[in-house]
This record gives structure tokens, C-alpha cells and sequence, in this order.
């Protein structure tokens, strides 16, 4: 039972619970008859109870993105608890709304889906009308003193305000007094709403040209306005598109992401993060590196790279394109901009064919000795596209070189794990080749117990607040890989 003080919540939502059938429900794992005791933990004023309470409804009455009667019946107390200012965290209230409203629209509005138990179920269409009936409110939300209700609010409001011209008007005003993280979000809502109403779309695609040719704008805003200008009007590509991204990446400068050109590829993480906490006594070092591994896939080092990664879906097949915009991100001034651009390089070399040596000879200068953190990352990358990786011999070599006079001989002896190790072929030549687990990179991965948070070094962008491995592994963790995803 969920300990919850019921102060917080309001006296009509408590009336009102035992108005609701909750038995005659289902969810994930069996009756419904546990989701006002989530609902009413998400209120409550212990940060404990509410994670949990949190962590439940995502992973029974919204288990996967699923829709069920139940979680459609939440609906209007979720709303009530985030329109109380008593509510402690309204934000994450608004961010289950807009991860329901989500899902509904992703469905089929024609289908008939089944619960667990075998029923039919239109839950989804009867969630996304009341969504759309209460959409109103989220035009008073984007203007809330709260940034994180702000944030989620300004997705909702492009999502299901069904006036679009008010759904504009309403973005356009907040842009001028919005920071810059604030700002992609709400580029990205106003193409939104662009892409669900024809109406407006000729105007709004306009509107974003303009933008993106506004030098009084930071670049990462004018890079956003590019990109979402690009997704409104995918067929109108040009050449001109991928040396304005470059240019625009060439703007930002290191100041304002506190990075420095003459840094090391290294990702400006949160210290406790990025440099992990002490061994907890009997954790097995498998199961630290698995939890370590999801939480490192899951981190977002830049404000732009959601942006880049849309622009790489919109390039598809333009390989040279893509290599060249690759080239400019693995060189950029911000060090976490250069992270992201490991795992998207990789993911273009596995992809598409072609002489992909330049983005390898990239990936192995992030290779550093004194930025173990990335230099995983670049090791990974490396190790996976063997034989492609060939280029990179020469920097792995010095790198193993470089640990091994550092931390001993001994550092790069046989084991296991993901991390590229180096082998001597007889020819005499360095390769990735294999697995370590007792690098200098890797010994961290293997001694530490799972990081017992996640704060992003963007907060706002994915992920606004620490979160717990467990947590992360259920709402926010699906909430990051959702919006990514989303955003392309």
C-alpha cells in the first residue's frame, strides 16, 4: 500500500476515486484495482513515494506505451493533480499526459486493440478526446513560472490544441522570452503543428525559413528552424542544406556550452556520472556494466543532437552528405556534440557502403588517454566496425601504448566485455580485435555498482531530473528513447 500524504492531494479528487469502477479494469499485471493508490502517490510529498508511484503506472497501467480503460480513466485526475499548484511535480504529471496523448495518436483511430485479459478496447480514442477537450489548459502551462511544467506543456500544446492558428500564435509569443533549451522545444512544437494541419503548413514552413536566416537568433535555434524547416517540406531538400547546417555548427561557440576548442572529445556529463561512485560490496561486475552501459546509451551530450539526428533521417541515403555533416560534428567545438557524433558515425558505416576511412581516422581522435569516458565510446565504435576500423590502427596502437605507460604493463591483458582490445596479427599489424575488460577504460565499467542517478548535463532536453536506475529503466529511460525517436 502507498503511503501518501492526502493533503496534497484535492479533497474532490479523493471523493472521486471510489467513483471509479477500478476493479471492472485491467492493466499489465492484473485487476486495476492499485491505480488510485499510484495516482494518489504521484502527490504525494515524499520524492521516495512519488518515484515509485511514478515507476508503477508507467510499468503496469502504461506498460510499454499501452493504452489501457484504466489508463484512459486516470486521465482527468492527472490533469486536476497537475493544474494544483500543491502538486509537487507537475512536470512529470504533464510528461505522463503527453506520453499517453502520444501513444493514442500513434494508434490506429479506426482499430480495435485487446487487453491483457482478451476484452476489446478503444481506450485510446476515448483518451485522446478528453485529452483534446482539456487542451486549453496547456495554453496557460507553457506560460507557468515553472520550467519543467513549461517544457512537457509546450509539446502537449502543439500536440492537441486543435486550434492551430492559436496553437502558433501562442509559440510565437513565448519564443522571444524562452532560453535557448526552451527555444528547441518550442521550434520543434510549432513544426509540429505544421505536420498534423495543412492548414497552416505552408505559412508555418515559412515562418521557420525566416528564422533559420535570422542572424539575431543563437545557431542552435537557427539550426532547429533548418532542420524542422527540412521535415515540413522533405522534398525540397537542396544543396545548399548541409553546408548551412556546417555553418550554423561552426557558430556555437564553446563558451556557450562550456566547451573549449582545445579540449579533448570528452562529454561534460555530471561529475558523478561521468566519473561513477565507489564498488558496492557484492554486485557482480556483469551486472555494474550493464546497468552502466544503459544509463551511458541513454545520455544526451548536446542540445543539438536530437536536431542532427533528425537531419540524418531526412538525408537517408545521401551518404556523402551525411559524411560530410558527420566530419563537421566529430571536429565541433563542443565536446559533447563530437560524443553524440561517435554513435551516429557508427551507425552510418554499418549502414551504407563506401569509403568511410575519413569518419574513422574522426572517431579514433577521440582516443584519449586523459578522457577515458569517450574514449570508450570511440572504442566501441571502432571494435564494431572491424574490418572497416583499419585506418584507425595506427591511433589505437598509440592509445594502448599510451595506457600501457601510464597504468603498467599488464593493463590490456585478455578478458571480457565490449570495449575494442587490441591483438598483434601476425603481420605485425594493430586491429581492433576482441574484448577487454581490464583497460584503463573498462576497469571502471567492471568495479563500480550501477550509478544511482542519471542528471543530464542538458536538463531539460531528456531527461530534467535525476532519476534511478530503476526508474530509468521504465518512465524515464522510455521517455527519452520516445521523444528522440519522435523528434525525427
Amino acid at each position: 500500500m502507498v503511503s501518501v500524504v492526502f493533503g496534497i492531494v484535492p479533497r474532490m479528487m479523493i471523493n472521486e476515486f471510489d467513483g471509479v469502477d477500478w476493479e471492472s479494469m485491467g492493466h499489465a499485471y492484473g485487476p486495476a484495482s492499485d491505480v488510485p493508490g499510484w495516482l494518489k502517490g504521484m502527490a504525494s510529498a515524499d520524492p521516495g513515494v512519488r518515484d515509485k508511484a511514478f515507476s508503477d503506472f508507467y510499468s503496469a497501467a502504461h506498460h510499454q506505451g499501452d493504452v489501457y480503460p484504466c489508463t484512459a480513466a486516470s486521465l482527468p485526475f492527472l490533469f486536476e493533480m497537475a493544474d494544483s499548484l500543491a502538486t509537487p511535480d507537475r512536470g512529470s504529471v504533464i510528461e505522463l499526459l503527453l506520453s499517453i496523448g502520444q501513444e493514442c495518436r500513434d494508434m490506429d483511430p479506426e482499430g480495435v486493440y485487446f487487453t491483457p485479459v482478451g476484452t476489446e478496447s478503444r481506450a485510446h480514442v476515448d483518451a485522446l478526446a478528453l485529452i483534446g477537450e482539456r487542451a486549453e489548459v496547456f495554453v496557460r502551462w507553457v506560460m507557468d513560472p515553472d520550467e519543467e511544467v513549461r517544457r512537457p506543456a509546450i509539446e502537449c500544446l502543439g500536440l492537441f490544441l486543435a486550434d492551430s492558428a492559436r496553437a502558433l500564435e501562442v509559440l510565437g509569443s513565448l519564443l522571444p522570452r524562452s532560453s535557448m533549451v526552451q527555444q528547441l522545444f518550442v521550434v520543434r512544437a510549432v513544426a509540429t503543428v505544421a505536420l498534423r494541419d495543412a492548414a497552416v503548413h505552408g505559412a508555418t514552413a515559412g515562418w521557420l525559413e525566416d528564422l533559420a536566416g535570422d542572424t539575431a537568433q543563437v545557431p542552435e535555434v537557427r539550426l532547429a528552424a533548418l532542420v524542422h524547416r527540412v521535415r515540413c517540406t522533405p522534398g525540397e531538400l537542396g544543396d545548399a542544406l548541409v553546408p548551412a547546417a556546417v555553418g550554423l555548427i561552426r557558430e556555437i561557440a564553446p563558451e556557450e556550452t562550456g566547451g573549449d576548442d582545445d579540449a579533448p572529445c570528452r562529454a561534460e556529463a555530471e561529475p558523478d556520472v561521468a566519473a561513477g561512485t565507489e564498488p558496492s560490496p557484492g554486485v557482480p561486475p556483469q551486472v555494474a556494466a550493464a546497468f552502466e552501459d544503459l544509463e551511458r546509451h541513454g545520455r544526451v551530450h548536446a542540445p543539438t543532437t536530437s536536431l542532427l539526428e533528425a537531419l540524418h533521417t531526412v538525408l537517408d541515403d545521401r551518404v556523402l552528405e551525411r559524411t560530410a555533416l558527420l566530419s563537421e560534428q566529430l571536429c565541433s567545438a563542443d565536446p559533447g556534440v563530437r560524443y553524440d557524433a561517435i554513435r551516429m558515425a557508427k551507425e552510418l558505416i554499418g549502414q551504407w557502403r563506401g569509403d568511410h576511412s575519413g569518419l574513422v581516422v574522426l572517431i579514433a581522435g577521440c582516443l584519449l588517454p586523459e578522457d577515458a569516458y569517450t574514449s570508450a565510446a570511440a572504442a566501441e565504435a571502432l571494435g564494431a566496425l572491424v574490418p572497416v576500423s583499419e585506418p584507425a590502427r595506427e591511433a589505437l596502437a598509440a592509445y594502448v601504448e599510451a595506457c600501457r605507460a601510464e597504468h603498467g604493463p599488464r593493463v590490456w591483458g585478455p578478458g571480457s566485455g565490449w570495449s575494442a582490445a587490441l591483438t598483434r596479427k601476425p603481420s605485425g599489424r594493430w586491429r581492433a580485435w576482441g574484448i577487454c575488460g581490464r583497460c584503463p577504460v573498462c576497469w571502471r565499467r567492471w568495479t563500480r555498482a550501477p550509478t544511482p542517478g542519471v542528471l543530464c548535463r542538458w536538463p531539460g532536453i531528456w531527461a530534467a531530473r535525476p532519476v534511478t536506475s530503476r526508474r530509468g529503466c521504465r518512465s524515464s529511460w522510455r521517455r527519452w528513447t520516445s521523444r528522440m525517436r519522435r523528434s525525427r
